[in-house]
This record gives C-alpha cells, structure tokens and sequence, in this order.
C-alpha cells in the first residue's frame, strides 16, 4: 500500500512538473503572430514592463475630489498587492510615496525617463531595503504570468546547412572535441553511428535579452510591423509616440549583430530567419539573470564572461573563433532587466560611479565591443550619501530621486499597527483612538510648514483645533483629506497652486522623528501596558503615555498634545451630532432642487418645480427662509444675496454643463456642497437634549438597563436612537457609545465647539 502510495504521488508531482516546465521556443513567423494578436504585450521595453508591473499590482485609485476643479489627482492607490499580500517581509507605501512611485512608472512607459537611474532615498530605517526586495520579488513574479510575459533573442542554428551533423559516439566526441559537430563526410563505414531523431540544431542565447524584433535591420522594422499589425489606433501609438522609439531604433548586441552577419554569408534571408527564435525571459534575481542586487560587500567584476563550449561549437560552424564572439560583461545580464545598488557604500561606491557612463550613453565597453544596455537602474541612498552623486552636475541630471521617509500620512501608520497585531487591535481602542496615537508618531516626523502658513490666513481661526505649527492640518492633506472644519473662504483658497505645493513638501518630511522601528516598539510597549484590562483604550490613555516620557516629548512641539486632544474632541461632538441628527433627507434634497430652480425664476413668478412638481411661488420671504437653512439664521441680507448670486452663477455655469453631458444633479460638484451646508446648519440645534436636560446624562448611563425604561418616552426614542447610529455609524461598542456620550457632556464641548 506504501509502495502504490509513494508511486501516486511521484505521478502526480511528474504530471505538475511538467505542466510547469518551460514552454518551447518559438519561431520567429509563429513570434510574429503574437506581436499581430497583442502587439502591446509582445512588445515591452523593461520600462514599459515595469510600468506594467506596476499598475498590475495597484488597481486604479480613488481620487475623493475628483468633481473638485482644484484637484490635483492626488490619488488613493491601494498598494498591498504589490508590497504587502504574500510577502515575508511587507512594506507600507504611504499615500505620497505610492503617487509618486505611480508617476515616475507612467513616464517611464511614455520614454520621457529613459537613461536616467531612480534613486530611492530615505533615513535609517525607513525601509528602503524592504522596498526594494519587494519590487525585484513581485517582478520576478509578474513575468511568469500571461501578462507579464517579456520575449528574447535565442538563435537555432540548423547544424546540418553547414555540413555538420550529430555524434552520438563517445569516442567520436571526444576525439573531435565537441559534443555534437562532426563533419558530415564521414560514413556509417568509418564508424560514426547518425541517429536522425537527435537534436541537430547548436542553441546560441542572447546574453543581452535583445528583443527578438530589433534583430531585423532598422529600415525595415516598420514596413513590417505595419503589415503584420491590423490595430490601427496601436499603430499610431506605436509609430509616433516616443515610448515605441526603441523598436525602430535600437540594435541588437555584439553577439547577436556578428551572428546574423557571419549567417549571411552562407545562407539566404529566409533560412536565417527560419534559425531566428524567441523566448519567454526568465527573472531571477538569485541567479542574476533579468535582475541583479549589489550589496556592498559584492565585489567588482570586470573580467567579461564567456562559454568556453559554446565559441569552440560556434568556431566550428563557422570555421572561425573570431566570426561571432560569443563575450558579454556582466551588465548584460541584466540588459532588458533591472540593475539595483542596495545602499551605496565600500564596492558600491565604484559600481555606481561606473555606470554613470552608461546610464549617460547606454554603451559598455567589452573589449573592443559595444553593448548598447537598456537596464533600468536602481539605488538606495542614505541622504548623508547623497554626495556621492551630487559631485557630478551630469550625474545630477541623470537621477530621479525619489524619497522613501518614515511614513508621513497616518493611515499608513495605522495599517502597520493592524499587520502587526491583527484587526483585533481596533477592538481595544475606542473610535479615532488609535488614529490618534499614529498622528502623534506623524507630527514628530513632520516640520513646520511654509506651504500651510501661507495657505491659512488667519490660523487663529483654528485655534481651537490645531497646534501652532498647523501638523494637523498638514498630515490631513497629506492623507487626502480635505477637513469639513475649514472655513468656506480657506477651502476656496485652497487652489491647485497651493495642493501642490504642500504635497511637495512631503519630500523632506519623515527624515526626523520616530523611525519606523521606534514607532513599532512605542506601540508595542502602549498596548502592553492595556492588554488583559477591561476597558477601552481611550484619548486620555495615549496623551498620558507620551506626556510621561521626556525623551517622547523631545521630538513633539509643547501644545500638539493639548491640540490632538481639542480636534479629537470636536470630532467626536461631529458624531453625536451626526448620530442625534434625523430630518428627512429626501425632503432636503427636494428643498435644494427647488431653490435651484427658484433663483433661475424672477421675483413674484410662480412655477412648477420640474423634479419635485411642487409650485413654488418665488418671493423674498421664501428665498430668506432657504437660505437661511444654508447659512443660519443669523445671516443678513448682503449674505444671503452673495450667497444666492454665486451659487446661480455656479449652477449656470458649471452645473448645467455636467447635466447636459448625461449627470444626474445629486452627481454634479454643485449640489453635494450645497447638501452639506444645509445639513450643516440643521444639526446646529440637534444638541439641545445634551446641553438643557439632565435626565438625558442619566438616561445614557442607564441605557441597556431596567432603569432606562422610567425615563420620559421621548428620552428613551432619542437615547436609542443616538446609540444605534453611534455604534452603526462610526463603529462604537455599546459600553463606547455610552463612554463617548458622557465624555462629551462632562466636558461640555456642546458648550466649547457650538
């Protein structure tokens, strides 16, 4: 029965093996055919590829203020895929760096980047490494699947057009010295056994990973491709963009360019094509083929490589050692590939000091060849390292630097804690706790911001809300949030101009503060600290934490704790009210759609409403009422008349435009603003039980209990139904939603935020 066992399984691991094997060569005409069927995927550069790779693993992301005309695409991408899922080791893209990797990958596919060489910089760590051996993984990966498939030179040269055929004897290959070539003059008489189902073809790769299309001659790459490609819209692209110029004008190696030259004294155009072949690239990093990584230990190589047993079989075919050297460098290994510096230090130094010449020129020298090297090249830098390259002005121009800090947007931070311990980790803290400790980490790795000072007019309009140096409202933006606490006039000054120039600080910030290391072991040791307890992680917790250690408060300005505790507080007041708030919204709704239509009509006309038909009689006492649901009941004349000149001006000029392109109103950019506002203004009064009535503290605190059912009926509705949106809303617990209750009365921030 073992026996029969161990034979089952050896059968079934065969029959998996060979399903894994590699897949045949193919030849050229059948090459053609794919490059007809997808002529994007059949034709990749390394840079195409990478960009590929990476929009593989990043689904598109989600812009939140894409109907916002001062957006400037500053993108949610999810990036676990590519860092996180299946990786021992898994790295945390925070928002900016995840925009900026996506936009470095769609220049390179538009050749906009092409010579130029990414250095990855960032601050001990950082986890650049992490990053980085994540990437050569995930290519590894993505070349083995459909889509991610790359195609190579590899020659099948026909022995037997030569004169040559197969020697299967022993003593024949040893006596001749090669494996397989002997003259083909010898008879079955002098001993030679021909076995015609052998292998009569001598295999000849290319080291360099040429595509198998630049092996025809430039001048007529195009007439070709023209032909055998029936996609028009691909063919403009490719014969116009300059992400294709690489087809038409690179030129295969030294190998590759001598082969074809030396087959073209001996055999015809259609017999050297027939010995042309492709197939798929293999990436691997362990064996340095498609992708290398040089740590600085590595030593130099300067000596070029050769197959001592492959020039003897190609000197015998050609009857010449000289007619196809079959030499490269170990650059061509990873040609088509990526050639990676890991930390630029001792033999790294000389390493990325060499291929400033080819990064410049895309030429190496071997001997007296030329290698034309497309690699697309990567280092990791410490910023103190940076003046390795800074030396050069040349080499300046080459770099795109791209750096990788401690992590500057707090939802980040936020994830890392969740991989650490789990989603488990949330039901210990309340609501925007553990979003609060992860900004206190943040704000110690950002600085004060010229960017914001100069956006915000008048900071002390927010004095309630943000500390002195604005970090609160800096790491907002940098997470993609736009706060609803602003005023409408910052909003509004808040342009493209000055988005992208707050996002570009986020390139010097995460080079001081917390590492990422220190940030994991402070959380570690806070969460000790509460494990096995019973209640609820609280604000007051992590405020406690760090004003109790010196060394902590080093690296915070003296008032972000008190300030952290101020945003938190209105925060949660936003819930309550949010949670108390139950007007009909599909009575607002229509109430918006009238006043739209209303401020369209001239005083004293009365009219059907198109959406709602209701007649609406347009008069002052009417305007006055709704726009006073818009801006409260204090606004005067003047403002409501602004208010009702530019939201007409608004409505005609933007809002009628997105409609006749096919929206539906509530889709427009106008209407979710005016939504907001109302709403806004209706939940001013929503906190009346909070601040007038006593019972209502004690009802909280007897909510879930046979004392809850004494209270006043009205009490008990409003209670219940604050509870069940506090929990179904914004996540609370029972024992949290009646916490954050009495937190906030006791503190009366009905009384401090209103």
């Amino acid at each position: 029965m073992r026996v029969s066992n161990i034979q089952k399984s050896l059968k079934d691991l065969h029959e998996k093996l060979h399903r894994e094997s590699k897949p045949a060569n193919l030849g050229f005409e059948e090459f053609l055919g794919c490059i007809a069927e997808n002529p994007g995927r059949s034709m990749r550069s390394i840079f195409q590829l990478f960009h590929d790779m990476i929009h593989y693993y990043v689904p598109d992301g989600v812009d939140e203020y894409v109907h916002d005309p001062e957006s400037i695409n500053y993108i949610h991408y999810d990036c676990d895929k590519l860092f996180v899922e299946n990786s021992d080791n898994p790295f945390f893209a925070d928002r900016l760096l995840a925009n900026r990797l996506v936009s470095v990958a769609d220049s390179f596919k538009s050749g906009a980047l092409r010579n130029k060489m990414l250095v990855f910089t960032g601050p001990p760590g950082s986890g650049k490494s992490t990053f980085l051996n994540n990437i050569m993984r995930k290519m590894e990966e993505y070349v083995q699947t459909d889509a991610g498939v790359m195609y190579e030179t590899v020659w099948q040269i026909d022995v037997e057009k030569f004169g040559l055929t197969y020697a299967p004897s022993a003593s024949d290959r040893e006596a001749i010295g090669f494996d397989f070539l002997v003259k083909k003059e010898k008879t079955h008489d002098e001993g030679l056994i021909i076995d015609p189902e052998a292998n009569k073809k001598l295999i000849v790769p290319c080291p360099s990973h040429d595509h198998p299309i630049i092996q025809i001659p430039k001048e007529y790459r195009r007439d070709l491709l023209d032909r055998i490609i029936e996609d028009k819209e691909f063919k403009k692209v490719l014969f116009n963009n300059k992400e294709y110029d690489w087809v038409f004008k690179d030129s295969p190696c030294p190998i590759c360019s001598s082969m074809y030259r030396a087959l073209c004294d001996k055999l015809s155009p259609e017999e050297i094509l027939s010995m042309l072949y492709v197939r798929r690239s293999e990436f691997s990093r362990k064996l340095g083929e498609g992708l290398s990584v040089f740590n600085p230990g590595d030593r130099l190589m300067k000596s070029p490589l050769e197959d001592s047993e492959l020039q003897r079989w190609i000197g015998a075919l050609f009857k010449s050692s000289n007619e196809v050297p079959y030499i490269y460098s170990r650059m061509a290994k990873t040609n088509n590939g990526i050639f990676a510096i890991m930390d630029v230090k001792s033999n790294n130094i000389d390493r990325i000091q060499n291929i400033h010449g080819i990064i410049s020129d895309g030429i190496h020298k071997v001997h007296i060849y030329e290698e034309r090297i497309n690699s697309l090249f990567m280092a990791l830098i410490n910023p103190a390292d940076l003046s390795i390259i800074n030396e050069e002005k040349s080499f300046q121009d080459r770099v795109i630097e791209i750096p990788i800090p401690y992590i500057r947007d707090y939802n980040t931070e936020v994830a890392i804690y969740r991989n650490v311990y789990g989603g488990i980790i949330d039901s210990m803290f309340m609501p925007n706790v553990l979003t609060a400790f992860a900004k206190v980490i943040i704000a110690s790795r950002l600085e004060k911001s010229d960017a914001v000072q100069e956006w915000i007019e008048k900071p002390e309009n927010y004095s309630r809300l943000l500390d002195q140096n604005m970090q609160l409202l800096k790491m907002e933006i940098f997470s993609g949030n736009i706060p609803q606490w602003l005023g409408d006039s910052d909003i509004k000054r808040l342009d493209r101009r000055r988005r992208r120039k707050i996002i570009s600080e986020g390139d010097l910030e995460g080079r001081i503060g917390f590492s990422g290391r220190e940030s994991q072991e402070m959380f570690n040791s806070f969460i000790n600290m509460y494990r096995g307890r019973h209640h609820l992680i609280t604000i007051q917790n992590v405020v406690s934490y760090f004003r109790d250690n010196e060394k902590h408060m080093g690296k915070l300005s003296l008032d972000f704790l008190d300030a952290l505790v101020n945003l938190y507080d209105y925060t949660v007041l936003q819930e309550i009210k949010e949670s108390m708030f139950f007007y009909n919204q599909d009575q607002i709704i229509n109430s918006i759609f009238e006043y739209l239509f209303a401020i369209n009509m001239d005083i004293g006309t009365e009219a059907e409403c198109p959406i709602t038909h209701r007649k609406i009689k347009v008069n002052e006492a009417y305007l006055e009422e709704v726009e006073k649901l818009f801006l409260g009941q204090d606004a005067g004349p003047s403002e409501r008349e602004k208010f009702r000149d530019e939201t007409l001006r608004k409505y005609v000029a933007r809002t009628l435009q997105e409609v006749n392109e096919g929206k539906n109103i509530m889709q427009t950019q106008q209407f979710p603003e005016l939504l907001r506002m109302y709403n806004q203004n209706l939940k001013q009064n929503v906190l009346d039980p909070f601040i007038t009535n006593d019972n209502f503290r004690r009802a909280i605190k007897d909510f879930g209990t046979e004392a809850f059912k004494t209270y006043d009926r009205r009490i008990c509705k409003e209670v219940d139904f604050l509870m069940r949106n506090l929990k179904f809303k914004f996540n609370y617990t029972d024992e949290g939603a009646k916490l954050i209750c009495i937190y906030a009365i006791d503190k009366k921030l009905a009384d401090r935020y209103l």
